[in-house]
């Protein structure tokens, strides 16, 4: 692969529009509305008169084309593997309007032959004034293309969840197969149980951002201010996922997002910053 290209990849500007239509569709396909706890909160994402828009949408409206998978970047496209994706919020996302997506190459380290290369790359989503909206930061790995002698991956503190019971959980219901707006591709579900749709981290990572509005937030979208989260597991549809929440410091909490059935991490060593009011 060619490095230096990766590195400064032409990324061009995305101008995306969307209406109130496309705020609830979205919202839909992060779960919001099935039965459960959080469906009565939810009616905010899903009702035109007085309509808000879920946060996650921010990570919908950013996800762009699959541009690895360019014969120019010389990957192993088939073996990258999505596994980590935080996004910082600075204003309320409008329910419909315009947004300006940048997009680029943060980082690039080398994990060696064995554990492939990962890429961190930056997104970010401007209203047409140019001022800021969110931040998203989507880290993956290219398994089969490691050891090509570039910087190491650093060193950093992993955040572990306490062992104790969570401070807070509610359960809630994934998206059903035949209403899955963000299925995953064919090429990549891996072989799962019986026919099992197997639903994109983006659907995962909307419905971590449910729990941490239900559990944490008042389910108020403007109180939510990071969400970082690492995939650990495959979330399929027509399951029951557990949110749980440790409180670590004043507006700070960890979280773990479980597959009720399968007994397995969908979501692990999850950060959540908000306003603590």
């Amino acid at each position: 692969m060619d490095v230096e290209l990766l590195k400064a990849w032409p990324f061009a500007p995305m101008l995306k529009s969307y209406s109130c239509a496309h705020s609830i569709a979205f919202a839909k396909g992060f779960g919001a509305g099935l039965p459960g706890p959080l469906c009565a909160q939810d009616q905010r994402f899903l009702q035109v008169a007085g309509l808000q828009a879920l946060p996650a949408m921010a990570v919908a409206l950013a996800d762009g084309e699959f541009w690895q998978r360019d014969p120019r970047a010389g990957l192993h496209w088939q073996q990258i593997v999505h596994a980590e994706e935080a996004i910082t919020f600075y204003a309320p996302l409008p329910v419909e309007g315009r947004v300006v997506v940048t997009r680029g190459i943060e980082a690039l380290y080398d994990r060696g032959p064995q554990r492939g290369a990962l890429f961190v790359e930056q997104q970010t989503l401007s209203d047409e004034q140019g001022r800021r909206l969110a931040t998203v930061q989507v880290k993956t790995i290219a398994l089969g293309d490691g050891g090509f002698g570039g910087t190491p991956e650093p060193l950093r503190e992993r955040v572990s969840i306490p062992e104790r019971a969570p401070d807070a959980e509610v359960e809630m219901l994934t998206p059903l197969a035949q209403d899955a707006l963000f299925r995953l591709p064919a090429e990549f579900a891996v072989a799962a149980q019986g026919s099992a749709t197997v639903l994109r981290g983006l659907c995962g990572f909307g419905l971590a951002c449910r729990g941490a509005l239900y559990l944490l937030c008042g389910n108020r979208p403007e109180r939510l201010r990071h969400l970082s989260v690492r995939y650990t597991g495959a979330l399929h549809a027509d399951e029951t996922v557990r949110a749980q929440v440790w409180h670590s410091g004043p507006g700070t909490a960890l979280m773990r997002l479980w597959s009720v059935q399968r007994n397995v991490a969908i979501l692990n060593h999850c950060q959540v910053v908000f306003d603590d009011g």
